[in-house]
């Protein structure tokens, strides 16, 4: 039980190439159902970790990293299937490739311990990104599933066309406020990402 939290952070990760698969073999509803696993499983490892008391160093640093490699390892496959924009897709990429090299060059090449307790801001550009990548992949089931004059095309054109235009603002605040941060605490002047 002590290492549920960290085997849902695992699973998560371990669904990435199946959702690939699904995708690009046309299997859009299959892969809508395991990307929501894939989804769930970050509420539930979370919720599990505090209501059990099952914290640990290793998962505070394993769950931001499954979440990123998630959504930065499924990103550029939506913006390939024509389902997000580009800028949504290479602002999200560079921050999550700023944000995960603090790992290596933190604690691997600087050898400084740090905390991530991410706040409202990250927290709601990560629901964001989980909502376009939920509406991207549904969009491809509504393509393949309903009439070009449905409505229903266009219902998710434009949900995932707003989401994506906050998705856009979050992301450059996100990245104003954490390369600061990541800064501070290379120079010693701050411990914690937020």
């Amino acid at each position: 039980m002590r290492y549920l939290p960290n085997a849902l952070s695992l699973l998560r990760i371990a669904l990435i190439p199946v959702i690939f698969w699904l995708s690009l073999t046309h299997q859009h509803l299959a892969a809508l159902v395991v990307f929501c696993v894939g989804a769930l499983s970050d509420l539930l490892d979370g919720w599990v970790a505090q209501k059990f008391g099952l914290q640990s160093r290793f998962g505070s640093y394993l769950d931001p990293v499954a979440d990123r490699l998630y959504i930065l390892c499924l990103i550029p496959l939506l913006w390939h299937l024509g389902a997000i924009s580009g800028t949504y897709t290479v602002l999200l990429i560079t921050r999550f490739t700023i944000q995960l090299s603090a790992f290596p060059v933190l604690l691997w090449w600087l050898k400084k311990n740090f905390y991530a307790k991410p706040g409202w801001l990250s927290r709601s550009a990560m629901l964001i990104a989980f909502l376009i990548l939920g509406m991207g992949l549904a969009d491809q089931v509504a393509i393949e599933r309903f009439d070009e004059s449905s409505a229903a095309e266009n219902i998710f054109d434009s949900t995932v066309e707003a989401l994506t235009v906050i998705g856009c603002i979050l992301e450059i605040w996100v990245l104003m406020k954490f390369i600061p941060r990541y800064w501070d605490i290379i120079r010693g002047r701050a411990d914690t990402f937020e």
